[in-house]
């Protein structure tokens, strides 16, 4: 296998930084959603601003690559892909840090929280497994995990489904509700980033939807 140039490793080691951020901001609102607790956003918003600086980080070193060592085939390809896979991680810190905001704006003390906080913590899992295919270039991983996400899509029907016909207060219907499609918008974005991994590898693209 021939050795990848050294932009791409600095490409990369960027987009692995930004990753760390992801996982960061993850954490702290699995927490508050656990705990059902408010104060959350100020952190987040500084923390998807620091992801949103290593976006754009990673797209000028990338453009800047693409000019001066005007790459072609799969380095081509890996480029392409490393702008589209850092707006993917920026869009979930972005969905994120949409938790705390909900978590600020509705009073969900009294709620039951537990489906939600699960679907949460499978969608952060598809997020990292869909990084890990990325940088080993696993096209298999990469597949799975996209097929994987019809039970993310379930759970989101499901919570649907129960607060439909549950007799729950208005207040944590809507935050189940919003929480849900959320974290499903959330987990779509590591399919995209999967969707790119297969781009990567065989130079073909795949229907997601």
């Amino acid at each position: 296998m021939l050795k990848e140039p050294e932009y791409l490793t600095k490409i990369n080691a960027e987009i692995m930084e930004m990753q760390e951020i992801v996982e960061s901001i993850g954490e702290q609102v699995q927490d508050a959603l656990k705990n059902r607790s408010s104060g959350l956003k100020p952190v987040a918003t500084e923390l998807c601003r620091e992801a949103q600086i290593r976006e754009e980080l990673i797209v000028e070193m990338c453009v800047g690559s693409l000019i001066r060592h005007q790459p072609f085939a799969s380095d081509l390809r890996a480029l392409t892909v490393a702008m589209k896979v850092s707006y993917d991680l920026s869009r979930v810190c972005r969905y994120l840090r949409n938790i705390t905001e909900v978590l600020e704006e509705v009073n969900v003390k009294n709620c039951e929280v537990k489906e939600v906080c699960e679907l949460l913590k499978n969608a952060r899992e598809m997020v990292r497994q869909s990084l890990k295919a990325y940088f080993e270039k696993d096209q298999k991983a990469a597949t799975n995990l996209i097929k994987s996400d019809e039970s993310i899509d379930e759970g989101y029907r499901m919570i649907l489904r129960k607060y439909a016909v549950q007799k729950a207060s208005g207040n944590c219907i809507l935050f189940n509700g919003i929480t849900a499609r959320i974290v499903e918008r959330m987990a779509d974005h590591a399919c995209y980033i999967s969707q790119e991994t297969i781009y990567l590898v065989t130079g073909r693209r795949t229907d997601y939807r």
